[in-house]
């Protein structure tokens, strides 16, 4: 991918957290802006650390199958 198409696709992405974000913020009570941070923080949390646990599992298998070769 070129970087043009990364800039796109991290622009949706940071758009639909945001978009989660609102709406949860909605529901639990929009008071202030702070409310917004925490919620956005714990969402990408949530959809960081699998992620994060995936990328790292792959590097560990993608280094186990090159050292039997």
């Amino acid at each position: 991918m070129r970087w043009g198409d990364w800039l796109i696709v991290s622009l949706l992405v940071v758009i639909g957290l945001s978009c989660l974000t609102m709406s949860a913020t909605w529901m639990m009570g929009p008071d202030s802006i702070g409310m917004y941070f925490h919620n956005f923080f714990k969402i990408c949390l949530w959809s960081g650390i699998p992620i994060l646990v995936a990328s790292v599992l792959y590097v560990i298998a993608k280094k186990r199958g090159k050292k039997d070769d």
